[in-house]
């Protein structure tokens, strides 16, 4: 063995003090191995049999990790260093793996060769016992300083987590006092409150909207917007409510949908969607109220002040008319007086002064129905909810008691651009007529349908307004929109030329036909899209 194995025996404590003579024993029960980069010298479990000194290279201590299958590094050992002593004493099973990090050499005495020197030297065991015992100490005072060191900072992590705790403690107190609140303020709000979750689904329906609507959490719960809003154009809207809110916008708007008692209503809706920091939708509010009424409001103090404009009109037109009846009157009572005393040489001079004065109200008559027409504001809308919406109020009108109606509307018809005011007005009078012709009807077989239709090749669209009364005659079929028109008792025919006129200005046309079952079918149709319209336009006669 060379001097390099004695040198680093006397570097170890076991032999430090052992004489030359002794020692060259202890060299002689020494073997040397050497071991390649990453050879396991022993693993955990082997039986502990022999200690180790490294004579050159480094060696890893590792322990094996029960949850992640692992070897943990617990300590690195290199030239100079031993591992093992305690497999001198005691036949124990390895407590971790020694591995070789590069290439190594170590020197390796087996604890059956450690007896055998032992029992010849006897000074020998009692040497050994002290310097285990020195390093034991060693090791239960680090084991100590490292205990007091993991209490302090085991300590400084309870207080850390005691405050936390607090922090989270007194956090989760506000909240419930925050939701308590908002709860509150929710179940006490004028305004109706639906939220859902993430998937679309509601789970907050407050008191306001149990009275709009008619359900109860229980009934709804679990449910879509959609369960709610149930207009004709519903898979529209609630595709541009989605598209707004995915957008990170508010959607606000007017819908028209049905209670669960199937009574019609108007919603005043705004919708809203809250985000994580991943922008995953973490739920929907939406909120607003019943406007039902207040539209029925709106819409009668819109009758009023026309009604209100229209009278002071009526007593200036009546006050215009005086005065032209005034003078054939007057010349009526001279040609009579003439007449009767024989002197008729002026009657044809005061019967073409009558008849001027006839013009004159013809020509007054005239420039009313021009001065009539309203000005034009033409927007883009969506028909079919336009005509629900106001079908919604026109039904509410005596005048349509006991009248059933029926919605035929084309689920293809795209957005028009038209005049909204003029539209209704058109609509009204022809609903209006339906109701005249179907009046003397037996109750219960009142019907008058409201009928779209796409016609893509124009573009345009066409309304028809279809009744089972008592129906137009051939002869009146072709005379329905001239002027003064009507077939009506006290009627002047002013309502049928409004519609024409209206529809004139839009660039369509407007007739009338037959109903196939009994009654009468009137049409109009305008173009999708407004431009200027040709110089004449013919209007088409069924």
């Amino acid at each position: 063995m060379s001097d390099t194995v004695k040198i680093l025996l006397k570097q170890v404590p076991l032999f430090d003090y052992i004489p030359e003579e002794i020692l060259s024993h202890f060299e002689a029960a020494i073997k040397e191995k050497n071991l390649s980069k990453g050879e396991i010298l022993f693993s955990e479990g082997d039986p502990g049999d022999a200690f180790y000194i490294i004579k050159s290279g480094t060696i890893e201590i590792l322990k094996g990790d029960p949850t992640s299958n692992k070897l943990i590094k617990l300590a690195t050992r290199n030239k100079g260093d031993f591992f093992g002593e305690m497999s001198l004493l005691e036949d124990s099973p390895r407590f971790a793996t020694a591995k070789s990090v590069g290439e190594s050499v170590v020197l390796e005495l087996s604890r059956y060769a450690f007896i055998e020197l032992v029992r010849k030297n006897p000074p020998v065991a009692l040497k050994v016992m002290g310097v285990l015992s020195s390093r034991l100490r060693q090791a239960d005072l680090q084991m100590i300083s490292d205990l007091e060191k993991k209490n302090e900072q085991l300590e400084k992590a309870n207080i850390k987590l005691k405050e936390a705790t607090n922090k989270l403690e007194k956090s989760n107190q506000d909240l419930m006092v925050a939701n308590k609140f908002l709860g509150k303020i929710i179940s006490a709000s004028q305004f109706f409150m639906i939220v859902t979750d993430s998937q679309g689904k509601i789970f907050i329906f407050n008191d306001a909207a149990k009275k709009v609507f008619g359900y109860n959490f229980r009934e709804i719960a679990g449910t879509g917007l959609e369960s709610l809003l149930k207009p004709v154009n519903k898979k529209d809207i609630l595709e541009d409510i989605e598209k707004r809110l995915h957008e990170h916008k508010v959607w606000s708007g007017n819908v028209f949908v049905e209670t669960k008692d199937k009574r019609k209503i108007f919603i005043e809706l705004v919708g809203a969607r809250v985000f994580n920091e991943k922008e995953e939708a973490l739920a929907s509010l939406y909120m607003g109220r019943d406007i039902t009424e207040e539209k029925n409001v709106e819409r009668q103090m819109i009758f009023l002040e026309r009604m209100a404009t229209r009278g002071e009109m009526a007593a200036e037109i009546a006050h215009e008319l005086n005065n032209y009846l005034s003078i054939i009157l007057g010349n009526l009572e001279l040609i009579q007086m003439e007449i009767q005393a024989g002197k008729t040489e002026s009657t044809s001079k005061k019967i073409k002064s009558m008849k001027e004065g006839l013009d004159r109200i013809t020509q007054f008559t005239e420039r009313l129905m021009m001065y009539s027409r309203p000005a034009s504001k033409k927007e883009l809308f969506d028909l079919n909810s336009f005509l629900e919406n106001e079908l919604f109020f026109v039904k509410a009108q005596n005048r349509f008691d006991g009248v059933k109606f029926i919605f035929d509307f084309d689920r293809n018809l795209p957005p028009i651009t038209a005049d909204k005011s003029q539209i209704q007005q058109a609509l009204f009078n022809l609903l209006n007529n339906a109701a005249d012709a179907i009046a003397k009807n037996a109750p219960g077989q009142k019907l008058i349908t409201i009928k779209t239709k796409y016609l893509p090749e124009q573009p345009s669209a066409r309304i028809s307004v279809i009744d089972n009364g008592e129906g137009l005659s051939d002869e009146d079929l072709g005379r329905v929109f001239r002027q003064h028109f009507t077939n009506k008792k006290g009627g002047h025919g002013f309502g049928l030329l409004a519609v024409k006129r209206i529809i004139k200005s839009h660039c369509g046309k407007v007739w009338a036909e037959h109903n196939p079952t009994g009654g009468a079918i009137f049409h109009f149709e305008i173009p999708l899209k407004q431009k200027p319209c040709p110089q004449t336009t013919t209007t088409k006669v069924g």
